[in-house]
């Protein structure tokens, strides 16, 4: 691209990252922040402008004198798919470089019909995306699985046979000759939810998703903590009674066992099997497979006492068990994402939050914020486009032949 001398690999790559980080920055705040001279960023900037990698975009609030220019990552930078594999349904987004969703599809993930099954589903859905549009140069995916995010490889998947030690980013990249970033969904989530939703100024927060499983994700000091071998956050997996029902990792009584999405489900149909009153027997019939977190929770707001009951019983779980990750971390929010928040609303949280109050320090509960993320449910899949595109970012090569690498097409296809 024709650097001058001074102007190193790394420090771009550096620079452009910090852009893309604070999404839209001034030239004397980048400097600061880079701990450059503001001539030499000045001219850094001219030449990643010249190059379009970067962009003006609108002026900082007025404070008196001379208003500042806005710089932003270019958007059009290239394209990235965001894959979401999750245990119910999959989400295939397409989005520009800054992950503003340009394309979206959710299918059913059908996990029960193994890994190949799911696999070549996501590949189809993939080649369609490639074939439509050329420009896309990477791929996020975010999993429901158990993440090595170091080699992008699923270790396990709680409540799912045959996703053992599955190497996703290596079977991607070699399908489809594109940089690949796997993350857990809830880190991808969290990622999102940050971007998007109004906590990019927050140092100390959890995100707690809960779906058809349970996970959260952890911002110390405005970093994502992943611990030592990358699995902090299994929060579904923490026991709350330890003589409690057994839990698809092997252990007992398992927060995931009495509040995701599949134990509202599982509590709900022993308690029609033992024939409880509940308007549910017309929906499920002879067919328990159409019981489901949506209609649990619109049987519920007609006064179901069954569907009330376990609901509310989920919520309390829940509620106890974000108590410890309070009195242990002391955030300053707490966001919920995931289809049960989403979908339950106060029917769960009402009493989360009683057990939380009654359980948690409340010299810490004085200032906790507790909030249900307002994203979507593309959420995840928009979250992993965000991981690869720092790693591109990150990568002065990827960088450098953005503009040069032809159309890539799936070597199966």
């Amino acid at each position: 691209m024709g650097w001058p001398n001074f102007m190193k690999r790394s420090e771009t790559a550096k620079v452009l990252k910090l852009i893309y980080d604070q999404q839209l920055v001034s030239r004397t705040e980048l400097a600061k922040q880079a701990g450059a001279a503001p001539s030499h960023m000045t001219s850094m900037v001219r030449r990643l402008l010249k190059e379009d990698l970067v962009i003006e975009a609108g002026f900082a609030p007025s404070g008196g004198g001379r208003r500042k220019v806005l710089l932003q990552v270019n958007p059009n930078l290239t394209h990235l798919v965001g894959i979401d594999i999750g245990t119910a349904n999959s989400r295939i987004v397409m989005a520009d470089f800054l992950g503003n969703v340009q394309t979206a599809k959710t299918f059913p993930t059908e996990i029960a019909r193994g890994q190949d099954f799911v696999l070549s589903k996501v590949h189809e859905e993939v080649r369609c995306v490639l074939e439509q549009n050329p420009r896309i140069k990477g791929i996020g995916v975010a999993s429901s699985g158990v993440i090595d995010h170091a080699t992008g490889t699923v270790l396990f998947w709680p409540k799912v046979s045959g996703w053992k030690n599955v190497p996703l980013k290596e079977i991607l990249e070699r399908e489809y000759g594109l940089p690949v970033a796997v993350e857990d969904s809830t880190r991808a989530m969290a990622i999102a939810h940050r971007r998007f939703g109004g906590e990019k100024r927050l140092d100390n927060f959890v995100f707690v998703s809960v779906g058809m499983g349970i996970g959260s994700a952890i911002f110390i000091d405005g970093r994502l903590y992943v611990g030592h071998k990358g699995l902090a956050g299994e929060l579904g997996h923490t026991t709350i009674d330890e003589t409690g029902d057994p839990c698809s990792c092997g252990n007992r009584g398992c927060l995931e066992v009495f509040a995701s999405g599949s134990a509202i489900i599982n509590r709900v149909k022993i308690g029609l099997q033992q024939k409880a009153t509940s308007s549910l027997v017309d929906v499920v019939k002879d067919d328990d497979s159409q019981l489901s977190v949506e209609n649990i929770v619109a049987a519920a707001h007609s006064q179901d006492r069954l569907s009330e009951r376990v609901l509310s019983e989920a919520g309390t779980h829940l509620g106890t068990a974000l108590a410890s990750i309070v009195n242990l971390l002391d955030p300053q929010k707490i966001i919920l994402g995931g289809a049960v928040p989403r979908a339950a609303q106060g029917l769960f949280l009402d009493p989360m939050l009683r057990a939380l109050r009654a359980r948690a320090l409340q010299q810490s509960l004085n200032s906790l914020d507790i909030i249900v993320s307002p994203l979507g449910t593309e959420a995840a899949a928009v979250g992993a486009i965000i991981i690869i595109a720092s790693q591109i970012l990150s990568n002065y090569g990827e960088l450098s032949s953005l503009a040069s690498r032809q159309p890539v097409k799936s070597k199966s296809s």
